[in-house]
């Protein structure tokens, strides 16, 4: 099985992900893909995707099933971020 890297992501910044959750899939929108130094002992560039949803789409800090990126869907744990009232919700995922 290969591990997913940032090039997987990278036709997906700007685009719409399905989410795949109960009852329903949701729609998260892939904003940027942060790239992390890296480091000789690494196997693979360090990076960190961050989506966004609607302040109505809650996901809680969970693994899920991620349709995007080539060779998807991926399972992908995300985080939501510090949440602003009134702004659509902010999640990271953080590949090592």
């Amino acid at each position: 099985m290969k591990l997913p890297a940032a090039e997987d992501f990278e036709p997906w910044v700007g685009k719409a992900v399905r989410v795949l959750t109960v009852p329903e899939p949701v729609e998260v929108r892939l904003l940027q893909i942060d790239r992390k130094s890296h480091l000789v002992n690494h196997f693979r560039e360090p990076f960190t995707l961050i989506f966004e949803s609607p302040e109505t789409v809650y996901l809680l800090d969970e693994t899920y099933e991620f349709d995007c990126g080539k060779g998807g869907p991926y399972p992908i744990a995300i985080s939501q971020l510090q949440p602003r009232p009134g702004q659509p919700r902010l999640y990271q995922a953080t590949f090592c």
